[in-house]
């Protein structure tokens, strides 16, 4: 019989490490000490007219569920509205985007797997200087996670 190391938890509504990443407020409420890496999970509060730009993972999966909001989705070449309830998938490979559409802020949950990278990489993104950030050094820490950015 195997044991699992991962924890049992409750992450209760507004709890979780905060983060601003390129101007997206995150909420962790999965990391990966949690689930041994398995999962990282977060809710992401996106500004009217922010997305994140076109770019593809060698490693990870995303599973993106909207809670509120309305996004603009890009999948390979293909463009997709997603609202309220809809659920999102973005497979490793497949070049990806999203941006909020709509008038207000945009409310998401993120399941990335595996998860253990990717909390270094939000780590190293929230510690970016406010502001406009050094699309270079942006392409850079993207690269070190095994993802290339592909249009803005």
């Amino acid at each position: 019989m195997q044991t699992s190391k991962s924890i049992a938890l409750v992450v209760a509504s507004g709890q979780g490490k905060k983060l601003n990443v390129l101007g997206h407020s995150v909420s962790v409420k999965l990391a990966k000490h949690e689930t041994q890496g398995n999962h990282y999970v977060f809710e992401l509060i996106t500004p009217p007219g922010m997305g994140i730009p076109k770019h593809v993972h060698d490693r990870e999966d995303e599973l993106i569920y909207v809670v509120e909001g309305e996004f603009r989705i890009t999948l390979g070449d293909e463009n997709f509205n997603a609202g309220a309830g809809d659920e999102v998938y973005f497979p490793k490979h497949i070049p990806h985007a999203f941006q909020n559409v709509g008038s207000k802020s945009g409310k998401t949950l993120w399941t990335v797997v595996p998860g253990g990278n990717f909390e270094e990489f939000f780590e190293q993104l929230s510690a970016l200087p406010m502001g406009e950030p050094d699309l270079a050094h942006v392409a850079k820490i993207f690269a070190d996670y095994g993802m290339t950015i592909l249009g803005g």
